[in-house]
């Protein structure tokens, strides 16, 4: 037999990461959306928190867990991993102490699991690149401001600078690179614009024009995200989502305009992500070789076209 020196070596699961080095793009909230929206699609889901100071993704899960015990209707969990911060004078110690903790929970979930959901914090640290690194999509929340685009490139509007690769955007790209050399795997690197507004402003297109422009350099794609909703923060404090069944609690027993939107902007948000799927016959394990290879394809034929472009 001859064997595809190019094939990845995948692991069992599929390992989300949602990650922005620049704080407050909503990280925490894809996060949480994410994870909710593949257990009640019937995966098998583990969430791990690397945010050690805020863990609001931990925070989520325990009020979720809290709720589901009086829950009139069947309330889905995963199974939660929050990283212990390293509290000594020693710094070494701990990131030892971390690094270990990080370690055990991907070599508790990565063969038991079909999708693996990390939450990082707004920091760069040894954890935060190798979370990166075992990245299959990458997930990375940005607001509607030149603030938010100020980790992805110092010049986002100057043409003469373009390529002016700035802090977050480098930690990618060196992910990327490693993450080829250590198992031959892609990292499919996705920005989700997170709170938008509800009406259109110049500003927003002028960020549009932007993240469009950065994404023929830094090779990523765009989904389309998530408006700033009430719905997205108000359940919080119970553990709920906009996916779980709310309208069973509400006045009138339906869902307003809004809680409906909230829904088809997350599902929306599942669809462009292009995750491994089941397929008829296929195990879990199959299913990500076939990701694998679209994926692979679709950033191959990218560089192509840009090769292309620049020798014209």
């Amino acid at each position: 037999m001859q064997i595809d020196s190019d094939a990845p070596e995948l692991r069992g699961a599929h390992v989300i990461v949602v990650g922005n080095e620049k704080g407050g793009a909503g990280k925490s909230t894809i996060s949480i959306l994410l994870t909710v929206a593949l257990l009640k699609a019937g995966y098998k889901v583990a969430s791990i928190d690397l945010d050690t100071r805020q863990q609001t993704f931990s925070r989520f899960f325990e009020n979720r867990r809290s709720w589901s015990r009086d829950a009139r209707w069947p309330i889905e969990l995963p199974f939660h991993c929050a990283m212990r911060r390293g509290e000594s004078n020693d710094v070494r110690a701990n990131e030892a102490l971390e690094f270990s903790q990080f370690a055990d929970a991907i070599g508790a979930v990565e063969h038991d699991y079909e999708f693996v959901v990390i939450d990082t914090p707004a920091s760069d640290s040894y954890l935060m690149r190798l979370a990166h690194s075992l990245a299959d999509t990458l997930v990375s929340p940005v607001n509607e401001s030149y603030l938010d685009l100020d980790v992805f490139s110092r010049a986002p509007l100057d043409r003469a600078r373009r390529g002016a690769v700035a802090q977050y955007a480098d930690l990618v790209l060196e992910a990327r690179r490693k993450r080829r050399l250590v198992d031959k795997g892609v990292i499919d690197w996705v920005l989700a614009p997170n709170r938008k507004a509800s009406l259109a402003s110049n500003n927003a297109r002028e960020i549009a024009d932007s993240i469009a422009r950065l994404s023929l350099d830094l090779k990523f794609r765009i989904a389309e995200g998530l408006h700033d909703r009430v719905i997205f923060r108000e359940l919080f404090p119970i553990g709920l989502t906009a996916l779980d069944r709310i309208e069973d609690v509400a006045i009138g027993g339906a869902l307003t305009a809004s809680q409906q939107a909230a829904r088809r902007e997350v599902d929306n948000l599942v669809a462009a992500l292009d995750l491994p799927h089941r397929l008829p016959g296929l195990p879990h394990i199959a299913s990500r070789r076939v990701w694998h290879a679209r994926v692979a394809e679709y950033y191959r034929r990218l560089g192509a076209a840009e090769l292309t472009q620049a020798r014209n």
